[in-house]
């Protein structure tokens, strides 16, 4: 199983779409965009030719990269760090906490899910113990699967479970965090593995 790297987030009264996608080693570019209602309002390519090229070159590294372009946008946009994109935020400066997904690309080992989450708070990035976590598995029926967990003093929580077999369609993951009166949540489109080429 790969993943998308389609992630939704909130900020304020505003969700905007976060898509990063790798190129391809034809055109080798990490690509992250920001779309607000199908409009783009941000991006980042990120060109790896040089690493393609070189001896230290591995697909886990290059998956660790992508991962790592997706959270950065990410929370640059949550921190209203992208240029441009202010316009589009509300209440972006507001007190609230963050829930961030630490381990997108490799949180599945095997056929057990160990999810690690972050939650902290919006303004200054502490950490927040105590929060309510859950997360719900979406695979298309009419209920989804759905997982509790609670954060720690250094603001992370981990949820394991058992992670189903996904159909042609993939599942998507959502993932809330509460603490007082504050909440936050994030999701994630999780696609199956695409068979290799003949």
């Amino acid at each position: 199983m790969v993943f998308g790297f389609n992630t939704d987030i909130r900020v304020g009264e505003t969700v905007f779409h976060v898509q990063t996608e790798d190129r391809g080693k034809k055109n080798p570019m990490l690509d992250t965009t920001v779309y607000l209602k199908g409009r783009v309002v941000a991006r980042r390519n990120t060109d790896y030719r040089d690493f393609l090229a070189s001896p230290d070159f591995s697909d886990s590294e290059l998956h660790a990269m992508l991962e790592q372009q997706h959270k950065e946008m990410i929370e640059a946009a949550r921190r209203g760090q992208l240029e441009g994109l202010e316009q589009f935020q509300t209440q972006s400066s507001q007190e609230g906490i963050s829930v961030q997904l630490l381990n997108p690309a490799t949180f599945l080992k095997g056929t057990t899910a160990h999810v690690q989450i972050a939650v902290t708070k919006t303004l200054g990035g502490e950490p927040v113990s105590e929060a309510s976590v859950r997360l719900w598995l979406h695979l298309g029926g009419d209920e989804p699967l759905e997982f509790v967990g609670t954060s720690d003093a250094t603001g992370k929580a981990e949820v394991q479970f058992p992670m189903p077999r996904l159909g042609p369609g993939g599942a998507e993951l959502r993932i809330e965090a509460s603490s007082a009166e504050h909440r936050d949540e994030i999701k994630y489109n999780l696609r199956p593995k695409p068979k290799p080429e003949q």
